[in-house]
């Protein structure tokens, strides 16, 4: 009986290597699947909402216009009531936030009145606080502390032309319109110089196009 067991071994692994063969051959020959990829399409929210739009950043310039206010009767009397100033604003207005901020403190005033004139340009450091806001305005708190340059001429009280300077600040209140214009009005507080109190009202608006 043992001279047939290799006979019956070989024949077993001759059939499995046949079977095999057989479903190796079955697999290969059953054709691939040629169904397309499912595509989602995009939901009507989806296709109605657009892309956000990309901000443009561009150059921003627009008028500045002030008018100041003198509370003082001998300024009110050697350099007129009112003094106008007009200028051009650069870029667009400053956005100002609850946590404050801290600016440049920058302007130009000048007025004459016959033979006398004042020149007035405070120099110095602005802090800014908001107290309101919403989508389109915001209305803020501050105040500045500056170094005045100041230049006067009064034939009555003997002052002539040459620059001098004081120091002194504001406290001020406004109003920014987005950023497309401001409304600010501030007391200028000015140490006395050659005998006049130059302290004030002013009074600034500011529009970008």
């Amino acid at each position: 009986m043992n001279r047939f067991l290799p006979t019956r071994l070989s024949a077993a692994l001759l059939a499995a290597a046949l079977l095999g063969f057989g479903l190796t051959t079955a697999h290969a020959q059953t054709p691939a699947d040629t169904t397309p990829p499912t595509v989602t399409e995009p939901s009507q929210q989806e296709q109605a909402t657009p892309p956000p739009a990309k901000r443009r950043n561009r150059f921003r310039i627009g008028p500045e216009v002030g008018l100041y206010l003198p509370t003082s009767s001998k300024a009110r009397s050697e350099f007129g009531s009112s003094a106008l100033s007009l200028g051009i604003g650069l870029g667009s207005i400053n956005k100002i936030s609850k946590r404050g901020q801290t600016t440049l403190d920058l302007q130009v005033i000048y007025q004459s009145k016959g033979d006398n004139h004042l020149f007035l340009a405070p120099l110095g450091v602005g802090y800014r606080k908001a107290i309101s806001q919403n989508s389109s305005t915001t209305t803020y708190l501050g105040a500045t502390a500056d170094i005045y340059f100041i230049d006067l001429r009064s034939g009555r009280y003997d002052v002539h032309s040459g620059v001098r300077t004081a120091f002194g600040g504001s406290v001020l209140a406004g109003v920014n319109f987005s950023e497309n214009g401001y409304f600010e009005a501030r007391y200028l507080i000015v140490s006395r110089i050659k005998g006049f109190d130059l302290s004030g009202v002013n009074l600034t608006a500011g529009y970008r196009f």
